[in-house]
């Protein structure tokens, strides 16, 4: 037997993710979003109804089965849409990070305002 059609298999693996790993109450499928895939996979947002909390599912098709792996985050759906599209961060970035944290200046720099 194969999967169901791609676009509405990820709804299918829910049941597969079916507790909150904070409350252990059911996840409700209305509570479940998805916000990015690809041919292979999908990546979806789920909100307990009961606690609040936010978990994040990827959903891998693997030859005629599935995958999948999850994390809990205090990401909302707003938040992980939004910063799903931005670019990561370079490698000069970090350096540049490194940097102004380690300046001699900086913690008096978020106490003095011009």
């Amino acid at each position: 037997m194969g999967l169901p059609k791609k676009m509405e298999s990820w709804r299918a693996a829910l049941k597969f993710i079916n507790r909150c790993p904070i409350c252990g109450s059911n996840y409700s499928s209305d509570r479940a979003r998805l916000f990015a895939k690809n041919d292979t996979a999908n990546l979806i947002h789920l909100t307990c109804s009961k606690c609040s909390s936010y978990f994040i599912a990827m959903v891998l098709f693997v030859g005629r089965g599935l995958s999948s792996v999850g994390m809990v985050t205090d990401l909302s759906f707003e938040d992980i849409s939004r910063l799903h599209k931005t670019m990561p961060f370079t490698i000069n970035d970090m350096i540049g990070g490194y940097e102004t944290i380690h300046h001699k200046f900086f913690l008096h720099s978020l106490i003095i305002k011009d």
